[in-house]
């Protein structure tokens, strides 16, 4: 690795550091305004330019064969999981169409669309005004009757998460409340990343 490589890695972390600071600014809908967009769509192009040439030069046909098995294998362990009218549990509807893409019924799927509990939410966005609340609770009280009233005799829960999404991580730390919801142990499956389903 040369020193322009070095400089080029550096920079496209000061990148991130933006597009992570732009996403606090839309959290918990992630919901883009035009210049909002504008201003990702931008960020994300700086980031391209500094790291496709490092990509070209270091990531081999190896690597990528190794990411392609990863990803069959990721699969597979979601369908088994899912098979026999098992339950999923998701935080987002992006999530979802992936999901889909792979064979899951949507029936199968719940979407929490954000953490499952209201009082998450000023965790995940302490700004949040006291007006926005009350449409949050109502959706956290929607989500978790439709959990109470599953049917679970011969089904289990199934929570897929993302290793580093700030908003599965609290309804991981929340799971057992859950748990003691539905009468019924929740399974979790990490999913590292749902970048490991897309085609």
């Amino acid at each position: 690795m040369n020193s322009e490589e070095v400089k080029a890695l550096l920079a496209a972390f000061e990148d991130l550091v933006d597009i992570k600071i732009l996403i606090r600014k839309i959290v918990p809908n992630y919901e883009l305004d035009s210049s909002l967009n504008e201003e990702l769509l931008f960020l994300l192009n700086k980031l391209k330019q500094k790291l496709q040439p490092l990509f070209s030069k270091y990531l081999t046909q190896e690597n990528a064969l190794i990411t392609e098995e990863s990803k069959i294998a990721k699969k597979s362990t979601i369908l088994e999981a899912i098979s026999n009218d098992n339950i999923v549990l998701i935080s987002a509807n992006s999530s979802k169409k992936k999901l889909k893409s792979i064979g899951v019924d949507p029936r199968r799927i719940i979407v929490s669309g954000g953490p499952l509990f209201v009082e998450d939410y000023k965790v995940v966005n302490p700004n949040l005004p006291d007006k926005a609340l009350t449409s949050i609770k109502k959706k956290c009280e929607r989500v978790l009757n439709e959990l109470k009233h599953e049917k679970w005799a011969g089904s289990e829960l199934i929570f897929l998460h993302e290793e580093e999404n700030a908003t599965d991580k609290l309804i991981l730390e929340n799971l057992e409340q859950v748990s003691n919801l539905i009468q019924k142990k929740i399974n979790t499956i990490n999913v590292g990343s749902w970048d490991m389903l897309d085609e």
